[in-house]
This record gives C-alpha cells, sequence and structure tokens, in this order.
C-alpha cells in the first residue's frame, strides 16, 4: 500500500512515517481495492491537524483530527478512519448478502398491462406490485410500518387468520383495511 504524504508547516519525521503505515495497515485489511491513501498534516496555530483521505473503488472515506501532539492527531484520525472502514464493509457485506433477498422487497413491473382504449378516459393498470405477505399481529404490523419509509404494509393476521392491510393516512395517524367473512 502506497501512502502519499503531504506535510504543510510540519517536519515529517521517519519515526512519524513508521507509525502512520504500520496504523494504516489495519486500515488495509477491511479493503483490498485501495485506489488513492492520503495523508495531510497542516499545523493551525497550536494544533497539528491529520486529514486522512482513502479512496477505493466502491467507497471513499475520510477522517479529520487535531491535537496538540502530531502523533496523537495521526493516530486518532486512523482510529477514526478504521472505524468508518469497519461501518463501511459491513454496508458493503449486509447489502450484498440482503441484495438477492425477494421476501423483504416489493417487486414492481413498469409496463403497461392493458392498452389505453383509444380516446377514453377509462383507468388502465400501469404499474404492478408483488408484495410479500408475512403473518404477524396488528401491533407488530404498525411498529414495522412505523419503522419504514412505505405508505401500506399488506400482512396476514395472525389472529383473524386474514389478509389486511395497514396504511398511513394524510392525518399522520394508521386505517386499517380487513375483509368481511
Amino acid at each position: 500500500m502506497k501512502v502519499e504524504y503531504i506535510a504543510r508547516k510540519v517536519t515529517l519525521t521517519a519515526g512519524v512515517r513508521d507509525i502512520a503505515e504500520k496504523k494504516l495497515a489495519r486500515v488495509e485489511k477491511y479493503f483490498n481495492d485501495i485506489i488513492d491513501l492520503r495523508l495531510e498534516m497542516s499545523q493551525e496555530r497550536h494544533l497539528y491537524v491529520a486529514d486522512i483521505f482513502l479512496k477505493g473503488k466502491d467507497f471513499s472515506l475520510k477522517s479529520t483530527s487535531s491535537n496538540k501532539d502530531l502523533t496523537t492527531a495521526i493516530q486518532d484520525a486512523i482510529d477514526k478512519l478504521e472505524m468508518q472502514a469497519r461501518r463501511a464493509k459491513t454496508r458493503l457485506k449486509d447489502h450484498k448478502r440482503h441484495g438477492n433477498d425477494v421476501r423483504g422487497s416489493v417487486v414492481r413491473d413498469e409496463e403497461t398491462l392493458e392498452p389505453a382504449a383509444e380516446g377514453g378516459d377509462t383507468p388502465r393498470i400501469v404499474e404492478t406490485s408483488i408484495i410479500p405477505v408475512k403473518p404477524m399481529s396488528v401491533d407488530e404490523a404498525v411498529m414495522q410500518l412505523e419503522e419504514s419509509a412505505e405508505r401500506f404494509l399488506v400482512f396476514h393476521n395472525s389472529v383473524s387468520d386474514k389478509v389486511n392491510v395497514l396504511y398511513r393516512r394524510a392525518d399522520n395517524n394508521l386505517g386499517l383495511i380487513t375483509p368481511e367473512a
């Protein structure tokens, strides 16, 4: 891993480079496709500021730290960068793991299913959705709808053993649609 060092109003010693490279090796274990790694150090009044920029194929991270001691500022910035790298790596893993999961997603078909009548104002179906129907209670459905950004939730009511629809109303309350017997 090649690190680009930029020092402004700071003398960069070999010891500081060694500490930085040793600590930056911990960040390298999270990503194997690092394109650019830049460590900028500067002095502003009585504080040393360390900025680290990490650019990869699918991500870019930046961390900044300032301290009265240059090595402490660099170590703090690298620790922050490592925490960001850990979070980004788990986000990428979770995204890839759940990317092909059909159970929790809504599948939309944007094609027109029925052609419009010539010159008529008849409604037509322009979108279809396949929605997974999960068994849960009304309370669980309320919690799940409030956590999501969706406007409605179709679920299988475990108490009544029927399909229900819970929807968000314009007045920010919730409505429940239950079928007749």
